[in-house]
């Protein structure tokens, strides 16, 4: 099985009493999804709501052979996903 590495550009939501740091949340959010392996995280953007933050970042991650990017997009709490 030959993964790929891509990186891509998300918007996502990260609860405000998640676990660890801002990095650490957006990792677990994104850890949801089996085919995808977070490799890097580095957050260009930062948006306090509520209850969340909304979190802009570029992602390095690797990516299972059956897997796309529009994939990100069905994690809960990911709302923009496209390749940089």
């Amino acid at each position: 099985m030959t993964c790929r590495a891509t990186d891509v550009a998300l918007r996502l939501e990260v609860p405000r009493d998640a676990a660890g740091d801002l990095h650490a949340g957006v990792r677990s959010r994104l850890a949801r999804h089996d085919d995808i392996e977070v490799l890097d995280v580095d957050v260009v953007g930062l948006q306090p709501r509520l209850n969340d933050l909304t979190v802009e970042v570029v992602a390095s991650v690797r990516l299972a052979p059956d897997a796309t990017l529009s994939d990100l997009t069905g994690i809960v709490g990911v709302h923009e996903a496209r390749p940089t």
